[in-house]
């Protein structure tokens, strides 16, 4: 399955898990019990294979995660690991909770910005611009960097719907544009 098959499957049952918690004001708790199954798929490799392997029924599943989990998970946390196995979205477990933390950081304010950058950044210069982008978009930040030497050198960002590209492989793209198009040129 693609990647942005994937990434549909996590926002729609992400959002639907947030929507739910919500409503059931357990926000906070969900989180928690979602990172406590995070890491237990981490801890336990063969667990979550075993989730997402179609060799399993959908009741082996099911008794499995009730024998681990109840008394654990709230009881709405529990009965959303259980739609996910009946609707075969077990393997997209790790993706789905990937989405409902940033959910859950945008709900406590924060706003992720996807920074892709030429070269590694030192800690101090992560710090520095997570600083600096902080205080120009006047929000609470998740710093998510990436790195793509193809750039050569400054920095994309995208947040929300909007990009930034201030690289050296996108300034030269931009002068090449403009000379093979003059009557495009801004006077």
């Amino acid at each position: 399955m693609s990647t942005a098959t994937a990434e549909k499957i996590a926002d729609i049952y992400g959002r639907s898990l947030m929507d739910l918690a919500a409503q059931s004001q357990s926000i906070d708790a969900v989180a928690d019990d979602l990172d406590a199954v995070s890491m237990l798929l981490e801890q336990n490799p063969d667990f979550e294979a075993f989730l997402g392997s179609p060799y399993f029924g959908e009741q082996a599943k099911r008794d499995m995660v009730r024998t681990i989990l109840t008394g654990r998970l709230q009881r709405l946390t529990l009965n959303f690991l259980f739609v996910m196995i009946d609707h075969n979205r077990a393997r997209f477990l790790p993706e789905i909770i990937g989405r409902y933390r940033q959910l859950y950081r945008s709900h406590q304010g924060y706003q992720t910005v996807d920074v892709t950058v030429a070269q590694p950044m030192s800690d101090q210069e992560r710090e520095e611009l997570s600083k600096e982008l902080a205080e120009a978009m006047n929000a609470k930040i998740d710093l998510d960097i990436h790195v793509d030497a193809a750039l050569l050198g400054g920095m994309v960002i995208r947040y929300g719907d909007k990009m930034v590209d201030n690289s050296v492989r996108g300034r030269l793209a931009r002068t090449v544009h403009q000379l093979l198009n003059p009557q495009k040129r801004q006077k």
